[in-house]
């Protein structure tokens, strides 16, 4: 039996026609508006239609591009984080080989130019993707591009696999039913859903179409599925094994090889991998640096005379914090306080007597954290990462708070993703620390660089419409 589905191929083509014609008009109109923007270097090969010749090159560019970086629509699982991270890298790959080429065809073409389409290019791509993204979940939603498939088991572990199947009717799982062994009184599941016992399952299949099967049988039951996952492959059925270690691990974990023994990582770290930590690092230099040459002169001259003006002491103030691995560093900021001896130990509170009047305003819109920057230039701070905590608060809550170092396993970073969830300023309960800190670990397990692009707009929006915990 083989099931012929085409709808993969449809929404993968009509992604890449719709870019194809989104480029092409993007450049008419930027060609339109800079007219002279296409010329031929000085040399004896001179093309007679450069613009025509531009065009080509363009297309094949992106015709490449795609085919490294590919489309994630047609998955069923696809979140925005990583659709505009595969535009990134189409746009990236795209002006790398549009820029080569036209070099060595001895076309010019003004480098602002190809700066200003690869960024238009970036955010039509990006609109584009995410209304093609709307509606393939809204075709799958009314039934199309559907999967349909079985699982293995009735037991607690079958039960989470069909809600998270079923829940969300865009991802476009059409049910068919459980098969299991055990009793009635034993299932976990609805009886209903049950059709039929394990040597059912290869007629089902047979007579069904079934597409996809997912084996979720308890540990000392699934060597009963071999015989069936082979008679399904057999028949072009693809099998997911679901694992029954939920008791031990309640997390995303990464799975690898030590040569054949599989190895379960406690946690996934995309930072680990060393194309992630210079990609990263890269943004964070390019960042600190323009930040440092063009805006913080300026918010020196202002906040420093006003922090002169309304106390005495020094304009900025240092403090030793945890970083990463545990390592403590020195944490820079604008004095916000009269100077006092409770600096490394106390938190600041609401109506605090030891805030003063433009330390208050400086908290309010985060401008008090900007000379992080320079730790961030140094290396010993992230512009995204989890909020470095004074040396007193790590030993006290790393002996409260299960998993708490873990957010040490980060560079720490100017804002975080607690802090733009809701997890800033004083933590007045054990709660809302434990809560900060799950924040934080889940940010080191699934980072991404948009994720970090989208913290970042966040913390902005935050700073002008004001943190009512942030004093």
């Amino acid at each position: 039996m083989k099931i012929h589905d085409y709808s993969k191929i449809y929404i993968k083509t009509g992604v890449a026609v719709g870019e194809l014609i989104i480029l092409n008009m993007l450049l008419v109109l930027l060609l339109h508006i800079y007219p002279y923007a296409v010329m031929s270097f000085p040399s004896n090969w001179v093309i007679a239609d450069r613009e025509r010749m531009f065009f080509a090159v363009s297309n094949m560019a992106y015709l490449l591009s795609l085919s490294w970086t590919g489309i994630v629509l047609d998955e069923r699982m696809v979140f925005i984080e990583r659709v505009l991270e595969r535009v990134f890298k189409l746009v990236a790959f795209h002006f790398a080989i549009t820029f080569s080429a036209l070099y060595f065809t001895k076309i010019h073409v003004a480098v602002s130019f190809l700066l200003i389409f690869s960024c238009s290019l970036f955010f039509a791509f990006a609109c584009w993707r995410i209304i093609a993204r709307a509606m393939v979940k809204n075709y799958r939603s009314h039934g199309g591009n559907s999967r349909r498939v079985i699982i293995l088991g009735a037991g607690s572990v079958a039960n989470e696999v069909y809600s998270q199947l079923v829940t969300n009717i865009s991802y476009g799982y059409k049910f068919l039913g459980f098969f299991d062994d055990r009793a009635v009184a034993d299932y976990k599941v609805k009886p209903e859903l049950v059709v039929g016992k394990l040597d059912a399952v290869n007629d089902f299949i047979e007579n069904n179409d079934v597409e996809e099967i997912y084996c979720a049988l308890p540990a000392g039951d699934d060597r009963k599925a071999v015989p069936i996952i082979h008679f399904a492959e057999q028949n072009l059925v693809r099998c997911f094994l679901i694992p029954d270690f939920k008791r031990f691990i309640r997390k995303k974990v990464s799975l690898s090889f030590m040569e054949e023994i599989p190895v379960i990582s406690m946690r996934t770290e995309p930072l680990l991998k060393f194309g992630n930590q210079v990609e990263k690092r890269i943004f964070d230099l390019v960042v600190s640096t323009i930040f440092l040459i063009t805006i913080f002169p300026l918010l020196l001259i202002f906040l420093g005379l006003g922090i002169k003006l309304t106390s005495k002491g020094p304009i900025f103030f240092k403090q030793k914090r945890t970083g990463e691995n545990g390592t403590d560093f020195y944490c820079y900021k604008f004095r916000t306080m009269c100077v006092n001896q409770d600096a490394d130990s106390k938190q600041a509170t609401k109506d605090d007597s030891r805030v003063t009047k433009i330390g208050a305003f400086m908290r309010k819109t985060n401008l008090d954290e900007m000379p992080q920057f320079f730790n961030v230039f140094i290396g010993n701070m992230s512009i995204v990462g989890p909020r470095p905590h004074m040396l007193k608060h790590t030993e006290m809550y790393s002996k409260l708070i299960d998993q708490y170092m873990i957010r040490h396993f980060a560079k720490p970073g100017i804002t975080g993703w607690a802090q733009v969830t809701g997890f800033r300023g004083e933590t007045q309960r054990l709660e809302e620390m434990e809560g900060r800190v799950k924040r934080d670990v889940w940010y080191i397990e699934n980072w991404s660089f948009f994720l970090d692009v989208r913290i970042i707009f966040m913390t902005v929006f935050n700073m002008f419409r004001g943190d009512k915990n942030a004093y």
